[in-house]
């Protein structure tokens, strides 16, 4: 049996909507969209074993209304008792459903209304027990609320206040009491009553305005006058407290005192100021011991290798052996070496050009040694105004510079380089510029050599401590350019306005 149709009668036409010839030899389920109750090989087993089979079935018309249909089979048998077809009678049971289902629906609802109806007692007792409980819990919460405010408002280690529109005290903590230097809030009420009592006029304007303008203020810092008419540092945060028609009702805030981490900042100051004038003594002390090495070896050692070498070229001119020629000339070319040596030590140390020829011509000195020496094409340029500094000045700027060229040949990956010194009004500005490969100043201060202590933060550091600052600015790809400003030695009488600040540094 292959489910095939091979009856349909007019019953069926006019239910479904196909004729017989349209659905002959077709398989019935599949015309029909058939949706059985249970899996139909399960069916067939038991048409097999029984002989038919009754239920309810979902199908579909050819309009493609689904409709359910009480199902009814049979299986035919031949005369060897072979199945050879399956009966299949089918009763319009729709409507029937239909209302099944409505009477069902209206069972639930006439139920769930009388369990409703009967809950309604029930559930108004319960909830007049939810509600004393929870005015109960209320009540509790407020009391302990009460308690901790209570608490914190006596031993919280800020002072707390509430002062109205005029400034006069509402409401003050022991805290804010002690740390004014009164003994009581009727004390401090009687004495001190208003704001103005301990706050300078000119502080409790700035505070009020900002209090009308933003509506809060954090982390103002100020100065209040105790009763015994000393200070103390305050940190306050405040906010003006409105109905709900925007009237101003009053202001509250804490205040934490401060001096005491206020005298520790000025001490910090201190010991930093303290620290940059003995970085900066001791910046010049190695410089002057550098320049002490460098003209010792210039003026002795050096002269002493010099006359060595004139000597031995002397001596060379009377000895006639060729032996003894080779020796002398080979003596002379190692000292003609150290001389060399030397020379580039005491440069190394403290060329003698910045002493000699001042900041500007050691600087063009300087790129001509990277220019030689790396792979980098150094530049420099410079502006016709005078630029005089200080030896201390100069010091710091050249060896800045020094240490920036060293980053550059180290770290920047770059194949141009650029000097620039101007005068920019009162200040004398160095720029030293590379295409490099840049980096993020907030992720990287500084370049740093490990061998060199601090570097360029000791310079920044220095600089600083003479009035001077340094700006870095890079960027991924960007290359760098550092900025070194400081101030000249001017005299009053003749200084002048010199402006070179739209200047091109690098390009």
């Amino acid at each position: 049996m292959e489910d095939r149709i091979v009856f349909w009668n007019a019953g069926a036409e006019e239910r479904y909507g196909w004729t017989k010839d349209e659905v002959k030899n077709q398989v019935s389920y599949a015309v029909l969209h058939t949706v059985f109750p249970e899996p139909l090989i399960d069916i067939k087993a038991k048409l097999a074993i029984v002989g038919r089979w009754e239920g309810e079935l979902v199908q579909k018309k050819r309009s493609g209304e689904e409709i359910v249909v009480e199902s009814r089979l049979a299986l035919r048998r031949d005369q060897k008792n072979r199945p050879v077809a399956i009966m299949e009678i089918n009763n319009d049971i729709t409507e029937r459903k239909q209302t099944q289902i409505a009477l069902q629906r209206s069972k639930e609802e006439l139920e769930a209304r009388v369990a409703a109806r009967t809950a309604e007692l029930q559930d108004a007792n319960d909830r007049l027990i939810v509600e004393l409980n929870r005015r109960k819990r209320i009540e509790d919460m407020l009391r302990k609320g009460a308690e901790r405010y209570r608490n914190l408002f006596v031993n919280s280690p800020l002072g707390i206040y509430r002062v109205n529109a005029e400034g006069r005290i509402l409401m003050g903590n022991p805290t804010l009491i002690r740390m004014l230097g009164y003994s009581s809030f009727d004390e401090l009420v009687s004495v001190g009553g208003k704001r103005r009592d301990y706050e300078p006029s000119y502080l409790r304007k700035k505070i009020k305005d900002r209090l009308e303008k933003e509506g809060r203020v954090r982390g103002f810092e100020t100065k209040w006058r105790k009763r015994d008419k000393t200070s103390i540092f305050v940190r306050e945060n405040a906010k003006a407290v409105r109905s709900p028609d925007g009237t101003l009702l009053y202001y509250e805030g804490t205040v934490e005192d401060i001096t005491e981490q206020k005298k520790a900042e000025e001490k910090i100051k201190s010991y930093q100021k303290q620290l940059r004038s003995l970085a900066s003594d001791l910046s010049l002390a190695e410089e002057r011991e550098r320049r002490r090495i460098a003209t010792m070896l210039h003026d002795h050692i050096g002269q002493i290798l010099a006359i060595s070498k004139i000597k031995l070229g002397a001596l060379a001119q009377l000895i006639g052996n060729d032996e003894s020629m080779n020796q002398l000339k080979e003596v002379r070319n190692h000292i003609e070496q150290a001389i060399q040596y030397t020379r580039s030590l005491t440069f190394e140390l403290s060329p003698p050009i910045l002493y000699d020829l001042g900041l500007e011509a050691a600087l063009e000195w300087l790129a001509e040694q990277v220019r030689e020496h790396q792979r980098i094409n150094c530049m420099f340029e410079a502006d016709a105004y005078p630029k005089p500094v200080s030896d201390e000045i100069r010091i710091v700027l050249f060896s800045a510079v020094r240490e920036l060229l060293m980053n550059v040949t180290k770290h920047a990956q770059a194949n141009v380089a650029k000097i620039t010194i101007r005068r920019v009004n009162d200040s004398i500005t160095v720029h030293v510029a590379d295409n490099g490969i840049g980096f993020v100043p907030s992720k990287m201060s500084f370049y740093r050599d490990e061998n060199k202590g601090f570097g360029l933060f000791s310079i920044r550091e220095r600089l600083r401590h003479l009035s001077g600052q340094m700006e870095v600015r890079s960027g991924r790809g960007r290359g760098t350019r550092v900025i070194l400003t400081a101030p000249l030695v001017i005299e009053k009488q003749k200084a002048g306005n010199i402006t070179n600040e739209n200047q091109d540094y690098f390009g």
